[in-house]
């Protein structure tokens, strides 16, 4: 019992080292963390270097921010687990064939609209989207936000890829493209602050074409919305830029994480998107208007924990959810071991209460074998057998106090045995002390007839004297 006492402790010591080591681990920051953000000179670059700015500020952390090919390039590194964070646009997974998995990806947050823009020189003869059939267009690679919504464009407009003239191009060189003709369109999607389209919009003669009934296009697309550039937006001076309010779609720039991010990591990062002077600073205009409406509509993926606790902190868990899960395993092996341990004290009771019966079964045997012995005892009257009685009645106390110090207090009342056990003893100890009784009176009698102070009685036989 005391080495299952020593085992336990060391369990439990064990067990709160590795819950403490376990609660550290889950709730530490990682001190490297990366976005997968997109083109250099995109509004998902540009801000994505302005979260790591902020992370590294607030949690003296390294943040990573990668260059990509744009929204499902980000995805694909999500889901694969090479990135922390990534930007994205919804749909563009379907609308590149793929299947936009629930699971693959984890939501943030929204940050800001990302508007279809349809950018034409001069000279290329566009003055509706219609005549984008036959152009030498740039709409983004294939695994890019843009080439996903200009799809649904072409599919909106009746034109198939096949009737354009694709130019594959970076955001920096389409502005000089354009100036030299080598580009007649840009269709670009991103925030009306994105720095390309500020660039974009200093060609001579840039033009911003409308999309044609964009109503009716974002209602043959859920995550789509009709949207507008207002007049002046980009210039206010002659040439006006746009002449007039121009008619587009939008859909929400999201930011994703893997599913199995850090809660707290996620909480860092939410807190510094929902921070008003962040919102300020980089113009999140919708973000800073509307809050966690804006913030939290429409995810599209299964919204990570560490975003939940912030948007709804009346949510949030005592515990940190990371720790909770990593100790799911310790947990049951606790309660395995602890349920082993009651198992093993029961076996340990049960086996120490029949090694006691044995021990009581040797000391009734012993008893019995004393009680034996004396029964042949006290025959002789001539009091020889003092001597042995003597001896038998100090085995009985010895034996009764040898087998009183094997067995606690809890056992002699709870054990009937012991207590029989016991009484034996007494009887014996009664029995061998009257024939002890009788020999020595009838040897002191015997002494007293032969000094002649006490006469024989009877007739012919001799009796045994009376006590005086």
């Amino acid at each position: 019992m005391k080495y299952l006492k020593i085992a336990l402790a060391c369990v439990l010591i064990s067990t709160s080292l590795a819950c403490l080591y376990l609660y550290y681990a889950s709730t530490r920051i990682p001190q490297t963390v990366v976005i997968a953000a997109g083109p250099a000179g995109g509004n998902y670059y540009q801000l994505g270097q302005r979260i790591a700015d902020q992370l590294t500020n607030d949690l003296g952390i390294q943040v990573n921010v990668l260059e990509s090919e744009g929204a499902l390039d980000n995805l694909h590194r999500i889901r694969d687990g090479r990135v922390d964070f990534a930007f994205y646009q919804p749909d563009t997974a379907r609308g590149n064939n793929e299947d936009e998995s629930p699971g693959s990806a984890a939501f943030v947050a929204n940050l800001y609209s990302e508007v279809l823009h349809i950018f034409a020189s001069a000279e290329s003869g566009i003055k509706t989207a219609s005549d984008l059939r036959g152009k030498k267009v740039s709409i983004g690679s294939r695994d890019s936000g843009d080439f996903a919504i200009n799809n649904a464009l072409f599919e909106h407009l009746g034109i198939d890829l096949d009737d354009i003239k694709v130019v594959d191009t970076s955001y920096q060189d389409i502005p000089k493209l354009l100036s030299s003709g080598e580009l007649d369109a840009a269709c670009m999607a991103g925030g009306l602050h994105s720095p390309a389209f500020a660039e974009i919009a200093q060609v001579p003669n840039i033009r911003l074409i409308a999309v044609p009934y964009a109503d009716a296009m974002a209602l043959h697309h859920v995550s789509t919305f009709p949207s507008s550039i207002p007049a002046g937006f980009y210039s206010s001076e002659t040439p006006v830029l746009p002449a007039k309010e121009s008619s587009t779609v939008s859909r929400r720039a999201k930011l994703l994480t893997r599913p199995d991010a850090p809660t707290v990591l996620v909480e860092a990062i939410t807190n510094v998107i929902m921070d008003e002077h962040f919102q300020r600073s980089n113009e999140l205009h919708e973000l800073f208007a509307q809050g966690k409406t804006f913030a939290m509509a429409n995810p599209e993926f299964s919204m990570h924990i560490g975003a939940e606790h912030i948007f709804n902190p009346e949510l949030k868990p005592l515990l940190n959810p990371d720790f909770v899960e990593a100790t799911e395993g310790l947990r049951s092996f606790l309660v395995s071991l602890f349920i082993g341990g009651w198992l093993l004290a029961r076996w340990l009771r049960d086996r120490r209460l029949k090694q006691d019966e044995h021990e009581l079964d040797q000391f009734v045997r012993r008893v019995l074998d004393i009680e034996r012995r004396q029964l042949g005892l006290d025959e002789d009257e001539s009091g020889k057998d003092i001597e042995k009685l003597q001896r038998l009645l100090d085995e009985v106390t010895q034996l009764r106090q040898e087998a009183l110090g094997e067995f606690n207090a809890h056992s002699m009342n709870e054990d009937p045995s012991v207590a029989c056990f016991v009484q034996m003893c007494h009887a014996l100890s009664d029995k061998i002390n009257a024939k002890l009784t009788r020999q020595r009176t009838d040897r002191w009698n015997r002494l007293l007839m032969e000094s002649g102070k006490l006469p024989s009685v009877g007739g012919g036989e001799d009796q045994k004297p009376r006590p005086e």
